[in-house]
């Protein structure tokens, strides 16, 4: 008996689809196999696609780096305030922001003053990010810079925001800048992560 050939061919091309529509992940385990490796569907060894590309690193965008900061702030929510604190155990207000940012690749000097001149000025809080450091005047000198805190959140109409910061007071916690003390002590603000 002859079967023609034409047969054969749509039969090969039915199995292919079949095999495709089927199994999708098992092309794109193919695609993924080191050029020196086989790929054993059914025990049949199938040379890898040649056009293969890895995926491009993921970079992280300022704006995630804000938010990571952020939500790393949070977990020491509650520490307790020490004057000169760099470590979980304690911290002041510019050894938290020391702190946090050196596991983002920023060494913060450890006094606000100097931290109020790193990065870029963000001189309209409508457009703070989280992350950025907001500064405020000291308990003795409101015009002299005496407080650092990290944008938790902004309203971008209003212009007010949350920050986490150690307070003398009560620790780590978050405060709003509506809050009578930091709205008249409230300064300047500046940006590290572009």
């Amino acid at each position: 008996m002859k079967v023609e050939s034409g047969k054969i061919v749509k039969t090969a091309m039915l199995i292919c689809v079949s095999i495709a529509f089927h199994f999708p992940l098992c092309t794109f385990h193919l695609q993924a196999q080191p050029a020196t490796q086989h790929h054993r569907c059914w025990d049949i060894d199938l040379a890898p696609a040649t056009d293969f590309r890895p995926p491009a690193p993921y970079i992280i965008a300022p704006s995630d780096s804000g938010l990571l900061l952020v939500a790393l702030a949070k977990e020491y929510i509650g520490t307790p305030y020490h004057y000169g604190g760099r470590t979980p155990k304690a911290f002041d207000c510019a050894g938290y922001a020391l702190y946090l940012y050196r596991h983002f690749g920023h060494n913060l000097p450890g006094w606000s003053g100097a931290q109020a001149k790193l990065g870029t000025e963000v001189s309209d809080t409508r457009n703070l990010l989280p992350g950025d450091l907001v500064f405020f005047g000291g308990r003795h000198n409101k015009k002299s810079i005496g407080h650092t805190g990290i944008v938790v959140d902004a309203d971008p109409v209003s212009g007010t925001f949350r920050f986490i910061h150690a307070s003398v007071s009560a620790g780590v916690i978050i405060s709003r800048s509506t809050e009578e003390y930091y709205r008249s002590r409230y300064l300047t603000a500046r940006r590290l992560f572009r």
